[in-house]
């Protein structure tokens, strides 16, 4: 016992309600150090020597004294053959008042409050595990409540619960008197399961709600197979090159924005954001304003107010390509500094044309599967609902995806990421080099509810600039030139 203040006596403590003979049961002594009276915890190893103290002075400042290497929780020392519960709190005197107050009843304190608790009792954890339950009963503050949650993770599944208190610790209720919520807490102690293990019996209140459309397509035959639009999720878009998906996506932001009112981000890296401003004024005045139009100012300042100007269209001024961390920086933005709940980026190939910058090669499969990886993540994170724009990888055969050709999930370019990772894949196809207008829609994949297949048809309206639900007919060409 070098080192340590010898000395001192059992007493009682008044003003916390603690009895003589439970000090003298966990060896808390009275003493004087420094001509200043002082409470000695002493602390023990393994073994059960008394290797160190924790002094406590009338500032409630502790200091150290000995060898506190190899000590083990305080109070240990008391309970060598394991039993029914042992109940662990975070302090030397919130032990000594729930054993006061429970007599008999197994109780050990971590030496260090909260910010040490996880290292002693995986010192401990033997000791712990030959107890049928382990109540931690941890301060009532976030440290305390944290500190719990992680010590009762390192035992045994089914062992561990948490006890909650109406006052910050065990002493308090001694203190006030509140003796039977006290013990109450460790009887109603919650058990405590890894995270992500739920029983189904609690779900009723999740199941019981009936399952709700999320917000709608603007085509209803996308409504019939995919249910609408939902947070957390990523729908890919994909088509061969001037198939109309940027058309497609740009309506469908429209929409969520003018319709359904939702804030939309929307990231097109193939042309400027002016471009993309006079895609939505176009949808609203049903005029092309990207082709030369007879259209006074106040008509163009109105179709602004009414798009642009409503603040529901969130656009980046950035035109080529750029590194996807970057990007996620952009969209995070968006969405929790700006409140967007639907991004949409156009396209994901550009995204990776910046190359080596991800993975330290140009290897596009693996770039392609770090970035669908990150995006996934977002959506998970933030919650906000993604639509991804995504090209094709080259047919083998004469015919190409501009011709009319239907794309297969195997169609997407570079990695089986994008199918993997997406919740739902659609596909157009169209012969734009003859000039079709009318194009045809599949949904290749739908995680949401399983239907796949044909999903209806769009025609282009080159006089509004806008695309409608319509039935089939691929006999139709047309001759202009930017349609989509």
């Amino acid at each position: 016992m070098s080192g340590l203040i010898t000395g001192g006596s059992y007493s009682s403590l008044p003003k916390r309600r603690l009895k003589e003979e439970t000090c003298r049961l966990f060896d808390y002594k009275v003493a004087k150090h420094k001509d200043k009276p002082v409470h000695l915890a002493h602390y023990r190893d393994a073994e059960g020597n008394i290797v160190a103290q924790k002094v406590r002075y009338p500032s409630k400042e502790f200091a150290v004294m000995g060898d506190a290497s190899n000590i083990v929780l305080y109070g240990q020392h008391l309970w060598k053959t394991g039993g029914k519960r042992i109940v662990v709190v975070e302090g030397e005197l919130d032990a000594l008042s729930y054993s006061q107050c429970a007599p008999g009843w197994p109780v050990v304190s971590v030496p260090q409050g909260a910010q040490s608790a996880k290292k002693y009792i995986k010192k401990s954890i033997d000791f712990l595990e030959a107890f049928d339950e382990v109540c931690f009963m941890f301060d009532n503050d976030e440290p305390g409540s944290k500190a719990a949650r992680e010590c009762a993770e390192l035992i045994t599944p089914g062992k561990a619960t948490i006890a909650t208190l109406p006052l910050k610790d065990a002493s308090d209720m001694l203190v006030e008197n509140r003796v039977k919520e006290l013990l109450t807490s460790v009887y109603n102690a919650k058990s405590v399961r890894p995270d992500g293990v739920v029983n189904g019996k609690e779900l009723w209140d999740a199941v019981s709600k009936p399952q709700v459309l999320g917000v709608p397509y603007e085509f209803p035959s996308w409504n019939k197979v995919l249910f609408g639009l939902r947070p957390r999720e990523i729908v890919t878009l994909t088509a061969g090159s001037g198939v109309g998906k940027s058309t497609i996506a740009a309506q469908i932001a429209y929409d969520l924005a003018i319709r359904h009112g939702k804030k939309v981000g929307y990231i097109a890296l193939e042309e400027s954001v002016a471009r993309t401003g006079l895609r939505f004024m176009s949808m609203q005045v049903g005029r092309p304003l990207h082709l030369p139009q007879d259209l006074s100012e106040d008509e163009r300042r109105r179709a602004f107010d009414a798009t642009l100007g409503s603040g529901n269209f969130l656009m980046y001024d950035h035109f080529g390509s750029l590194d996807s961390d970057h990007l996620l920086a952009k969209l995070k933005y968006m969405v929790t500094g700006l409140g967007a709940e639907f991004l949409f980026i156009d396209h994901l190939s550009i995204l990776l044309s910046g190359g080596d910058f991800m993975t330290g090669n140009g290897d596009e499969r693996k770039q392609i599967d770090y970035t669908m990886t990150k995006l996934r993540s977002f959506t998970e994170q933030t919650g906000a609902g993604m639509m991804l724009i995504s090209h094709l990888k080259r047919p083998s055969g004469d015919k190409g995806f501009e011709d009319g050709l239907d794309p297969t999930l195997s169609s997407l370019r570079g990695s089986q990421s994008i199918a993997q990772l997406s919740d739902a894949v659609i596909s157009v196809s169209r012969n734009a080099s003859d000039g079709q207008n009318t194009l045809k829609v599949k949904c290749l994949k739908n995680r949401y509810a399983g239907i796949t297949g044909d999903i209806g048809h769009l025609r282009y309206n080159p006089t509004t600039a806008t695309l409608e639900e319509v039935d089939g007919d691929f006999s139709e060409t047309v001759q202009e030139t930017d349609a989509f």
